[in-house]
C-alpha cells in the first residue's frame, strides 16, 4: 500500500468530530487520504522534539510533485485553511496540552512548542520536515505560520529554495531523520532549528 498524499493521525482519547471537517473538506477521488486514530504511546526515552503530538499531520512530496498540478491552488488552499483551522481547534481546546514528564536535561524548561499538534512533510524519501508550532497564545497568527511553511514545501519541492535557505547545515545527518523547523513571525520566515541548540 502506497504512502498517502494527506494523513491525520490523532490519540483516540480525542473526539473523532474534532477532525470530520478537515477529512470531509480536503476528500477528493484523486487523493489518497488517511485520517485515523491511534492508542495514548505511553512513556518514550526521546528528546521532546521528537515525541508524536497529540495530532500529527503529514504532507507527502507526491502532493506537491504531481497531485498538487492536477488538484490545482483551489485545492492547496483549502489545505491551508483546513490545517489552520484544525490546530486552531486542537490547541484552543482546554487542557489539551500534554504535560511531559522527564529526567534531568531530557525536558526544556519553558518549552515555548506545543505537544498537541504539529505538521509534518517529506524533505525526500528518508527524511522529513517536523513544524514546530508555539504553544496557544493569542499573540500567535497560526494561519501565518501554515501558510508560510506549506509555501516554504511548495519552493522547496519545486527547487525554487535548498535546505541551505532556511540554515540547515548539510553536515549534519538529521537527527532521528527529522529536520525541525520554525516560522519566524517577525521575518515571516521558515527557519531550522538545531534540536541539540533549543533552549
Amino acid at each position: 500500500m502506497s504512502k498517502p498524499e494527506i494523513a491525520l493521525i490523532y490519540e483516540d482519547t480525542l473526539p473523532k468530530d474534532l477532525f470530520q471537517d478537515f477529512e470531509d473538506s480536503i476528500l477528493d477521488e484523486r487523493l489518497t487520504l488517511n485520517i485515523q486514530s491511534r492508542p495514548p504511546l505511553g512513556p518514550q526515552a526521546s528528546l521532546e522534539w521528537f515525541v508524536l503530538p497529540l495530532v500529527a499531520a503529514y504532507i507527502s512530496k507526491r502532493y506537491f510533485d504531481g497531485f498538487f498540478g492536477e488538484m490545482g491552488k483551489d485545492h492547496y488552499r483549502l489545505l491551508k485553511q483546513k490545517l489552520f483551522e484544525t490546530s486552531k481547534k486542537v490547541m484552543s481546546k482546554p487542557r489539551i496540552e500534554p504535560t511531559l514528564v522527564g529526567s534531568t536535561g531530557k525536558l526544556k524548561k519553558d518549552n515555548p512548542y506545543t505537544s498537541a499538534f504539529s505538521i509534518y512533510a517529506d524533505a525526500n524519501e528518508r527524511i522529513k520536515f517536523k513544524l514546530l508550532i508555539p504553544k496557544h497564545t493569542d499573540d500567535n497568527n497560526y494561519k501565518e505560520i501554515v501558510d508560510i511553511f506549506l509555501d516554504f514545501l511548495m519552493d522547496y519541492h519545486s527547487k525554487a529554495k535548498p535546505l541551505t535557505s532556511i540554515g540547515f547545515n548539510l553536515s549534519t545527518p538529521p537527527l532521528g531523520g527529522l529536520i525541525l523547523v520554525q516560522v519566524n513571525q517577525q521575518t515571516k520566515c521558515v527557519e531550522w532549528r538545531d534540536p541539540m541548540q533549543i533552549k
